[in-house]
């Protein structure tokens, strides 16, 4: 196969992010992508499933933790997909980006998860030849900053 072009290269990764599991549960689904700034942002509806405290009806900290780490992963796979840029073949790259993982994520859950609607935007921090650190925040339909973190993945 050969370079995707950068329509191809978004088909590529919303593909990736619709075939986890999970991430269909939640309901997580591809919001915006920016190749060139390796800025990425996934949105999701509140579901009864999803309620971690039922008497206020509060998004559960880990579908947080979920959308952040997956938003993260995504942005760090753009990231690095950017940073081999003609060096590596394509296999070679398909190679090292299917095997990114995460090393380690901090999140900070700064108010109750309350809303009907939330969006997880990542941005880059920084990109080398191993590792890329990201920047994630979870907003609510008010625009609301309902948590923010940071997490490094290995590729």
């Amino acid at each position: 196969m050969s370079e995707p072009s950068p329509a191809e290269f978004r088909q590529l990764v919303e593909g990736i992010f619709s075939d986890i599991p999970f991430v269909r549960e939640v309901g997580l689904r591809l919001h915006e992508f920016d190749l060139e700034n390796q800025t990425l942002s996934a949105a999701f509806e509140l579901k009864p499933q999803l309620i971690g405290n039922h008497f206020q009806n509060i998004l559960h900290g880990g579908v947080i933790a979920t959308a952040m780490d997956t938003v993260g992963g995504m942005t760090a796979m753009v990231a690095a997909y950017q940073r081999m840029g003609g060096a590596i073949d394509w296999n070679e790259k398909i190679q090292r980006l299917t095997r990114l993982g995460t090393v380690d994520m901090r999140v900070d859950y700064l108010k109750p998860g309350r809303g009907s609607h939330f969006v997880c935007e990542g941005s880059i921090l920084r990109v080398g030849n191993k590792l890329v650190v990201t920047r994630m925040e979870l907003h609510n339909d008010s625009d609301e900053l309902i948590a923010m973190g940071t997490a490094t993945f290995l590729y």
